[in-house]
């Protein structure tokens, strides 16, 4: 019984409540309506009441069908009126009154959103920063790099983005003139924000503070300059990576050398600017730079370059020249890294020329099928252990053709080399399936049979099913 009238109970009172959104709808839409029918800009005080009182509501309800209304009520009285009252609602009140305050890009309410920027609610902060991205100006970029250097999580989150996306006159303007001037922190971001904007008037900015004596701001232009610089930009930025000390410079330059580079649209000139810096260039650590970066930039004009340093008798250089030949975006090195395996008594050389060697082999070429797989045979020969061997079998496994299935199968009896044969029969099968079904079914069955990898197994049983289905 007691149940019973607690149900009739709380029944009876969500009927006043759903009665008072029924009112607030219909007077709301009522007096906007006579708004737009008499010219005017403004809703009556006394609707905007009626929103501001839904607003202050303990009931879900009502604030939500406010706030629904908020976003479409004209005026910047509308706008000056809610954004006073912002600070005297509850948390999520104040969360979805700056949301709608961000819809309605009405800048009358800004003084109010930066305040709430301020509040001790974390969860107020981050929707007040969220909508300085639509109503900030150029007067909010010191607030939201501040906050991004100094706040984590969802609060940097806002701030960032919000950053980002400002609209409006001389943001970009400021955002740059503040970078001089700024502790590191603030400097990051200010420079973050550079390449999310792509305020490409900044490369000269950021070509100086890729000198700065903070690390974190160093990187961060080089970062950026990545995105923003052309090629016009090459020399200076060439200049910059033989200058950089520490490794971590080091790569991000090198990363921002060869990603400038390939925006030059003749292939055949994308290295030229490296290349005229190379001879003058002797310090090991600069040198070795540059030569890992024309393999980065892959143009055919700098392999001389590379050729001559496999014999230069400084180990770095060497080992940066065979680094540059084994990540070429073609074939043409395949013997230069093929002659390194097979003479030089460096260890780490040698497993470095055999990497290369392996993955150049398997780069698209002219050369017939069975030189490709005679050539697999021989880095096969030439691996001198275990790993190595399993190396050339991952290798082998991207050639799609019967000679590849054949030498794989070879393998499936090595106990130490069983696993990677498996799998690699597994994905030439799965190709040569339609051309070579017996060859194909006979090593996937094989695999069934032997493999003690139900992964492996599972996978085999599964191609020779699609293979009955067809």
């Amino acid at each position: 019984m007691n149940q019973f009238h607690k149900r009739q109970g709380s029944q009876a009172a969500k009927k006043p409540r759903l009665l008072m959104v029924v009112v607030l709808v219909t007077y709301a839409v009522i007096n906007c309506a006579k708004v737009s029918a008499a010219g005017s800009e403004e809703p009556e005080d006394e609707t905007i009441g009626i929103v501001i009182g839904a607003l202050k509501s303990d009931d879900e309800s009502m604030q939500s069908m406010a706030i629904s209304l908020i976003r479409d009520m004209p005026g910047a009285k509308v706008t000056k009126v809610l954004a006073k009252e912002l600070p005297n609602l509850s948390v999520r009140g104040q969360v979805q009154l700056l949301s709608a305050l961000a819809d309605r890009g009405d800048r009358t309410a800004l003084p109010a959103v930066v305040a709430a920027t301020k509040v001790k609610d974390e969860s107020v902060r981050v929707a007040a920063l969220k909508a300085l991205g639509s109503l900030g100006d150029a007067t909010s970029v010191s607030l939201l790099t501040g906050t991004a250097a100094a706040t984590r999580g969802a609060e940097q989150k806002a701030a960032r983005e919000s950053l980002y996306r400002l609209r409006g006159p001389k943001i970009d303007e400021t955002i740059l003139a503040a970078i001089p001037s700024v502790d590191s922190k603030v400097k990051v971001e200010l420079i973050r924000s550079t390449g999310q904007r792509n305020i490409v008037t900044g490369v000269e900015i950021l070509l100086k503070t890729a000198r700065d004596e903070d690390s974190k701001v160093r990187r961060e232009s080089f970062k950026v300059l990545k995105t923003i610089a052309g090629p016009e930009n090459l020399p200076v930025l060439v200049k910059l990576l033989v200058g950089v000390q520490s490794s971590a410079d080091r790569r991000e330059a090198e990363k921002t050398v060869t990603a400038v580079a390939h925006k030059i649209s003749d292939k055949n000139r994308q290295a030229e600017a490296v290349l005229a810096k190379l001879p003058s260039v002797k310090e090991e650590p600069s040198r070795c730079s540059l030569l890992r970066v024309l393999g980065k930039i892959g143009d055919d004009s700098a392999l001389a370059v590379l050729r001559a340093g496999l014999k230069d008798k400084r180990a770095a250089v060497k080992e940066a020249s065979i680094r540059a030949l084994a990540e070429w975006p073609t074939a043409d090195p395949t013997a230069d890294v093929l002659k390194v395996v097979q003479v030089s008594d460096n260890e780490k050389h040698r497993v470095l020329a055999l990497r290369g060697y392996v993955r150049l082999i398997g780069l698209e070429s002219n050369r017939p099928a069975e030189e490709t797989i005679g050539m697999y045979k021989q880095a096969m020969s030439l691996a001198s252990n275990i790993s190595e061997k399993k190396m050339v079998l991952s290798g082998l496994a991207n050639i799609k053709s019967l000679a590849a299935l054949q030498m794989v199968i070879a393998y499936l009896e090595d106990k130490g080399l069983q696993q990677e044969a498996e799998a690699a029969v597994v994905k030439i099968a799965v190709v040569l399936g339609d051309s070579y079904p017996a060859e194909s079914k006979a090593a996937l069955e094989k695999v069934v049979r032997i493999s003690k990898n139900d992964f492996l197994r599972q996978q085999a049983q599964g191609v020779i099913n699609q293979m009955k289905d067809k």
